[in-house]
């Protein structure tokens, strides 16, 4: 099994670049200072277009690696991408670490975004002094990491921890890696976006001239709209039960949830919270952290995975709640 141990050694300069399916995010480190980073949207042609962005960013910047995290599964070897649900193009068997080394001359790493969640957060963030964490990431999808002992657990094309990717509703909506009712069909930034714009529809109150977004259901709810506090109140409850279920499979009490649409977890967790209160007599009291590194902590997991140093982390750890 290959794994990711905590507290990654970084021995000089690297970029971390965190693909998304709406964003790129990139991070320069140089020993335990973060250079620069920077965000911009994901290229809609593909992936050799991707390669291409990616190259534009490490060669504006002095590395001596790269490490790449994407929503996906990769090659049993870690070098090409197999299943990416969440970006465009055809990304079935794309050289992609190949493509980079090329056009960079630099060794690139290759890794499941949530994994590389993880890694930063185990060795910098909020689970940093915790051995054993789920780890599940809210964006464009949902992502999720296993760290067990102190490691964060990859296996064979790094497919280990896809919560996202466990059934929340059996014959829901058709999930990208081929299943119906994925928890990421339930709770991932596109369902969530598509549940308020069918709600918005129905009222007859929809802007023509944009999408609806997650941030505006979580601005609904928050200002008290009753339909934005129940669509979210039914994605907690499906979230808390998975959550429930991983938890018991797994003897783990200590849940980190981060990402781009976290703050959407935000409102749902006392619902969520609720749901695992269910289950205390089985998997006990649980501690929901809120991830503690933002939303470039895929892309500072890759980095730090990139290379080989030990980095200073955060003396302050947020936490949401312990129940």
């Amino acid at each position: 099994m290959v794994v990711t141990r905590g507290g990654p050694r970084p021995e000089g300069p690297a970029l971390g670049v965190d693909i998304g399916g709406t964003n790129i995010k990139w991070v320069h480190r140089a020993g335990a200072a973060v250079v620069a980073r920077g965000m911009l949207p994901t290229p809609a042609a593909g992936p050799a277009q991707v390669a291409a962005t990616i190259a534009e960013i490490a060669d504006a910047r002095t590395v001596e690696a790269i490490g790449v995290a994407l929503p996906g599964h990769l090659s049993p070897d870690l070098r090409s991408t197999t299943t990416i649900p969440n970006l465009d193009g055809d990304w079935q068997g794309f050289p992609l670490a190949d493509t980079l080394e090329r056009a960079t001359a630099k060794p690139v790493l290759l890794m499941n975004d949530a994994r590389a969640f993880a890694s930063a957060e185990l060795a910098l963030g909020s689970a940093r002094g915790h051995t054993d964490v789920l780890f599940m990431t809210m964006g464009t999808g949902i992502g999720g990491a296993i760290a067990l002992d102190g490691t964060v657990l990859r296996g064979p094309g790094d497919r280990i921890g896809e919560i996202g990717h466990v059934t929340a509703e059996p014959g829901g909506h058709p999930c990208g890696c081929g299943a119906r009712g994925c928890l990421e069909t339930v709770a991932g930034g596109r369902a969530l976006a598509a549940l308020w714009t069918r709600a918005l529809a129905s009222r007859g109150s929809g802007n023509q001239d944009r999408s609806a977004t997650p941030e505006d259901l979580v601005r609904a709810a928050r200002s008290g709209d009753t339909t934005a506090r129940e669509i979210l109140d039914a994605v907690a409850l499906a979230v808390g039960t998975v959550l429930g279920s991983v938890m018991a499979q797994l003897g783990i009490s200590t849940v980190v949830v981060g990402g781009g649409v976290a703050p959407a977890f935000d409102v749902m967790r006392p619902t969520v919270e609720l749901a695992l209160r269910d289950r205390r007599p089985l998997i006990g009291p649980v501690t929901l952290l809120a991830a503690g590194l933002g939303p470039y902590a895929g892309a500072t997991g890759a980095a730090l995975s990139a290379t080989a140093q030990p980095l200073a982390a955060p003396s302050t750890l947020p936490q949401l709640s312990v129940i």
